[in-house]
């Protein structure tokens, strides 16, 4: 696969390539000017302590909006909301066209440059992370251990998106260049047996204490919180559960609980929040705010479905979608577009805000259906109802019926997934597929067919790589 950086940048300005030979041969292209050798980058446990905190901040940096937003950052957000039923887009010269149509070009830009890539690239940067510590005789035993579980649980996350959006992908595990460009597909399998070995040595390996005052790297919890969507996801209801009861009772509400108010939950002060990712530099907003907050015409609006799906007096309608009435023709025509961050401006150095990658609410929902299909259908409305009596305002509260049978129980835990988790790192998108519903659903939306429930690989990747094969439906 194509993989545009074999460097890390880090909050600190440091970078790595292996060596600078091997540099030059991948990328061809000069070194950067703020290089530095893993020999020095992984002398001592500060600065390797730096490298790792280079992998989150890959994860949502940009070099500029739109043409290089990467992947949990803005294209991923985006591109899976309008494939699924979430939101909309106002113009259909917009660059995700093709997948709110779902009419993806093999040669999509948006695809290989903003998905495919920089989720490789950060894969690749974890390899060189974890190959570095297993070398360095500076670092700690301590420090390779946390960094170690870090870059793992990075490595497992990039690998998660990769496999539910792209299908079978190359797994490329080392640094070695020669060997990753002619890596074929893997099954998908195979992919989730690395990802779930990394994020178990993730867990075992992390403190339950965060590294720092705010809650920007992994520790224990969100390692176990990761492995529980996983799990879910491999239909192991068992596992599913226990990891997510782990996390919500393991760590008790003195670390974790659901914010009352619904307009704190997104803050870096919020005690729902598991796990988040702060965009480098000084910008005080996320990608999110950037893409979605508007004064005018939104360039994506909350589609009609998902504003109709909202029980009454559900708090979160009001809370989490802001709406611009515009005067069109001498007609108000209302826009409602996504308003879970408040920021889309400003620079500074004291951050509010910062995309929320994991938080509690989501555990509690997984929790809630590992229990339903192993038919404790008492235990999973309980978990339900407290995501539900959070949002709804209404006394007294109308708590779901407890005779209910397991098939409508299942069917409301997916509504409620659709109201408490939409536009938040491709749920909904996801969720449609892993539960076979994406045809029925997005059967009426233009050009739907099976296919399109995986992107295209990059044709520029197949066309390098004679071990690559293309996705159905795709050229």
């Amino acid at each position: 696969m194509t993989i545009h950086h074999i460097y890390i940048k880090t909050g600190l300005a440091f970078a790595i390539c292996l060596t600078i030979s091997a540099c030059k041969k991948f990328v061809e292209v000069a070194e950067p000017i703020d290089q530095i050798s893993t020999e020095v980058v992984f002398q001592s446990d500060s600065k390797a302590a730096s490298a790792v905190r280079g992998l989150y901040g890959e994860m949502v940096g940009s070099t500029g909006f739109f043409t290089s937003v990467l992947d949990f950052s803005g294209a991923v957000q985006i591109s899976a909301g309008v494939s699924a039923d979430e939101i909309a887009l106002s113009s259909s010269s917009n660059q995700f066209n093709e997948f709110y149509t779902n009419a993806i070009s093999s040669s999509n830009g948006v695809n290989e440059g903003s998905i495919w890539g920089p989720t490789y690239n950060v894969i690749y940067n974890t390899n060189a992370v974890i190959e570095s510590l297993a070398k360095s005789p500076s670092v700690s035993a301590t420090g390779k251990k946390q960094f170690t579980a870090e870059a793992k649980f990075v490595r497992a996350a990039n690998y998660f998106y990769l496999v539910n959006l792209y299908g079978d992908v190359p797994m490329p595990t080392t640094t070695d260049y020669r060997l990753n460009a002619t890596l074929p597909n893997v099954p998908t399998d195979q992919i989730y047996a690395l990802i779930l070995e990394d994020l178990k040595y993730a867990k075992d390996n992390l403190s339950p204490a965060y590294v720092g005052t705010q809650r920007l790297r992994a520790n224990k919890y969100a390692a176990a919180a990761l492995l529980a969507r996983v799990y879910l996801y491999k239909k192991d209801w068992v596992n599913a559960e226990a990891l997510a009861t782990e996390v919500i009772d393991g760590a008790g509400k003195t670390m974790y609980d659901l914010e009352p108010d619904l307009n704190k939950t997104f803050l870096t002060s919020s005690k729902e929040v598991i796990l988040q990712l702060q965009q480098p530099g000084t910008n005080l907003y996320t990608w999110d705010g950037y893409n979605f907050i508007s004064s005018g015409t939104p360039q994506y609006p909350i589609s009609d479905t998902l504003f109709n799906s909202f029980e009454v007096n559900d708090q979160r309608k009001t809370s989490w979608i802001k709406t611009n009435t515009l005067t069109i023709g001498n007609v108000p025509v209302n826009y409602n577009f996504p308003f879970k961050y408040k920021l889309n401006s400003g620079t500074g150095t004291t951050r509010t805000e910062s995309m929320v990658f994991l938080r509690l609410s989501e555990v509690y929902l997984i929790r809630s259906e590992a229990r339903t299909q192993q038919s404790k259908l008492t235990e999973a409305i309980a978990d339900l109802d407290v995501i539900r009596k959070r949002a709804i305002n209404t006394v007294p509260f109308p708590s779901t019926n407890p005779t209910i049978g397991k098939d409508a129980l299942l069917d409301l835990i997916a509504h409620e997934r659709f109201v408490e988790l939409f536009t938040e790192v491709g749920h909904r998108w996801l969720d449609l597929k892993r539960t076979g519903k994406a045809d029925e659903v997005l059967g009426k939306k233009p050009n739907w067919r099976p296919q399109a429930k995986l992107y295209p690989i990059p044709k520029s990747d197949i066309d390098k790589n004679p071990f690559l094969k293309q996705n159905p439906g795709y050229n």
